[in-house]
Parts: structure tokens; sequence; C-alpha cells
């Protein structure tokens, strides 16, 4: 409670009154008896809290790592009695953020906007609001906590880059996949009518031969599917570097996502997401590369093995980042079970060639940034 100048008040408020007793002399009992009557006002001063309420409302609540965010901040005052001057602040990511907020009027509110860091990705508590009061001599400080607590998720930034190579050319026919995509123009099979189902899709022959609604069930065929893994040992990283491969995996996610190919998500600690073609379970798979971090435990590229069990037909994107040969080997292990297979590096200080996986092709760079632009070098 006692602030800086406080603390120093009282230590000075001590020696006069000893100095005073010792000495006998009477202004420093007068000088002490001063500054402890003023810490006594603090005290009472700081002890009368105010009736306030506080109200956040995140504007968005999801941003990608430095886009703007804000919260929208309303304190009221519930009291019968006006409240004084005070500052509202949070912690968020880190880093303290603060609002003035002026005299307040029975039942009169105020409205700020608070500007949030979103430098940092990461799901980073947004309130309560601390609401700090002080007294007119600053002895004296007394923070309490108002307001329901939010969320803020920052995703990581992405890189302009292309997709993962598949290998092959999108068809629009050919063989479909063990789980096809529903809405192409192939017919796969025939199902029982769901209501809300396009009339045209309806297959009047079997209607007539069972007495059955039955429609056609047409896919997309010769889709392919990617899959972006994501090494999450911690022997793989640097502080740095390990933010660079967060930023490298969201980018090929987002690419995959905008050409509407189906993309799986997964890192080698377990965590996964699936987003299809429309685009539905995107943010799902940003919001686990909001929240990511590396693991000591984590078995590194060689968990690919379990990830990739039933993983035919499938481009593989391997992100990484300078992990000992040893850690490697699931890569060479899996390369038959893909159609295509690319890892990419991050964190290379020396500029020294990518890793050597026969059947794979492999990037390598400093940055996040050095590896978009070695990426479009290559696949444009």
């Amino acid at each position: 409670m006692l602030s800086a100048n406080g603390r120093w008040a009282v230590v000075a408020t001590l020696l006069l009154g000893a100095a005073g007793w010792v000495f006998q002399y009477r202004l420093a009992w007068v000088v002490a008896a001063m500054l402890a009557i003023a810490l006594l006002v603090s005290f009472i001063w700081v002890m009368r809290r105010p009736s306030l309420s506080a109200y956040q409302h995140l504007q968005p609540g999801v941003v990608g790592a430095g886009e703007p965010a804000n919260a929208l901040v309303t304190v009221t005052n519930t009291g019968a009695r006006s409240s004084a001057p005070l500052i509202a602040s949070d912690l968020v990511a880190g880093e303290r953020v603060a609002i003035d907020v002026p005299r307040l009027a029975s039942r009169e509110s105020h409205t700020a906007t608070l500007a949030l860091p979103t430098e940092k990705r990461g799901h980073f508590a947004v309130g309560p609001l601390s609401i700090e009061r002080t007294d007119p001599f600053g002895f004296m400080r007394l923070t309490t906590h108002r307001g329901t607590p939010a969320k803020l998720v920052v995703h990581p930034a992405v890189h302009a880059m292309s997709t993962l190579p598949t290998g092959h050319r999108r068809e629009l026919e050919g063989s479909a996949s063990e789980r096809p995509q529903e809405g192409g123009i192939s017919f796969h099979s025939l199902r029982d009518y769901v209501p809300g189902d396009d009339l045209r899709l309806i297959h009047w022959r079997s209607l007539a031969k069972t007495g059955t609604l039955m429609v056609r069930k047409n896919i997309i065929t010769s889709e392919p599917r990617l899959m972006v893994v994501l090494d999450t040992w911690a022997g793989s990283y640097d502080d740095e570097s390990f933010e660079d491969a967060v930023r490298v995996a969201a980018s090929l996610v987002s690419a995959g996502c905008d050409s509407r190919y189906p993309v799986m998500f997964r890192t080698t600690g377990g965590l996964e997401a699936d987003a299809a073609p429309s685009g539905e379970g995107r943010l799902e798979i940003m919001r686990i590369l909001a929240g990511v971090q590396p693991d000591d435990d984590d078995p590194g590229l060689n968990g690919v093995v379990r990830v990739a069990e039933r993983a035919e037909g499938i481009s593989l994107g391997a992100v990484t980042g300078q992990p000992p040969p040893e850690r490697t080997v699931g890569i060479t292990r899996v390369r038959p079970r893909f159609d295509m297979v690319t890892v990419v590096q991050v964190g290379e200080a020396f500029d020294r060639p990518a890793m050597r996986i026969p059947g794979a092709v492999a990037i390598n760079g400093a940055t996040s940034l050095d590896v978009a632009a070695r990426w479009k070098a290559r696949f444009g």
C-alpha cells in the first residue's frame, strides 16, 4: 500500500522522532508529527474506496501479429459520491497499458480506448482492470480490480508464400481419395435424399424401381491434400527461430487454404486440426499456432512417423529448426507414404545448405523472411 514516497516519509518520521527524543529538538518533533498526520490522512484517503464498475469490449478479439487491437473500456461510478481521478491499467502480453479516468459524478461513466499490444503471438488475458487510487501526497497507493477478463488471440504473422508443391497438377477427374470431398462433378454413388438437397441430383430411375428417393453423390476427384507439420521439440530452436518456424507454418497453412486445398495441420507434440477447402477449420489451426510452444520432451521430427500413419496421397511440408541428424530420421522413414515431401529449416546463422533427405526438397534460411524469399525463388 505504501508508495516509494510513503516509505521515505515513514523513515523520515521515525528518524526525526528519534532525533527529537535524543537531542530534545522541538522542531524535529514538530516535523515528525506533521509527517505522521500526513501519512494518517493519506491512509484514510485511499481507504475510502470508490464504488466503480468496469466493462471491456475487445475490438477485435482475434488479430494477426502487428495488427491493431483495442479494448473499449467503460468505467462507471456506481456510488452516491463523486470519485477522484484514477488510473486504470492492465497487463497484456507482459506490457502495462493504462488510461486516465477523470473525476466522475455519481452514476457517471467514462469510456476510453485502450490500445493493446499485438507484437507477440499468443493467447492473452485482458482484464480485469487494475484501478489505482492514490492520495494527494503520493504516500499511499491502493489497487482494486474491476470487470471480467476477456481473451485476446494474436495469430502469428503470415508471409506471402505459394502453396506446398504437390508433385502433380490439380485435375477435375481422376481417382477419388479414401475420404472424397462432395460437391464436384464426378459421380461416386447414390445416397438417401436429405431435405435441402438439390432436386437436380435426384436419381429418378431408383425412385421408379424401389420407391425410395435417392440422390447422386458427386465428388471432387484427385483432390490433392496438404499436411503441414511443425516440429515442436525445443532442442531444434533458439528463442527467435521457433517464432520464425511458427510464422512459416502459418504461412504454408494460409497458402493452402487460400488455394482451397484440404489442409491438415499437425505438431510433433500431438496438436492437430484440419481445414476444409471451404476454409472451415482454418481459424482453429491459427488458434493453435497462436499458442503453440516448444517442449523439451517432444519427439521432434521423429514424431512424424506417428503423424503420418494414414498419409497416402498427401503432400507433406515439415517445418523445423536446426535439429541433429538423429532427430530427422523420421522424415526418411515416412517419405514413401507421401506424394511429395518438403522440409523447411529456420535459424541457420551461417548460410549452410539444408539437410539432405533422399526424395525430399529442403529449404534453409536464417529467418522466416529469408525462407519466404527462397521459397518464392524456388516455387514462385
